[in-house]
C-alpha cells in the first residue's frame, strides 16, 4: 500500500461525513491546537460539548 492510498484512506471519514459532522471536528481539532500549549488543558470537555451543541441547533 502507497503512502497517498494510505493517506486517503485516513481521510476517507472526514470526506465523506455530513458538514455537520465535518464541521464539529474542525472546531474540535482548532479548539485542541488552541490548547495544546496548556500543561493542563481546563474545560475541554466542556468546551467540546458546547460544540457539538452549537452545531446540532
Amino acid at each position: 500500500m502507497s503512502q497517498s492510498e494510505t493517506l486517503n484512506k485516513v481521510q476517507e471519514p472526514i470526506t465523506n461525513a455530513p458538514p455537520e459532522i465535518r464541521e464539529i471536528m474542525e472546531r474540535v481539532l482548532k479548539l485542541e491546537k488552541d490548547k495544546l500549549y496548556m500543561k493542563i488543558p481546563r474545560n475541554i470537555n466542556d468546551d467540546i460539548l458546547r460544540i457539538v451543541k452549537e452545531v446540532i441547533r
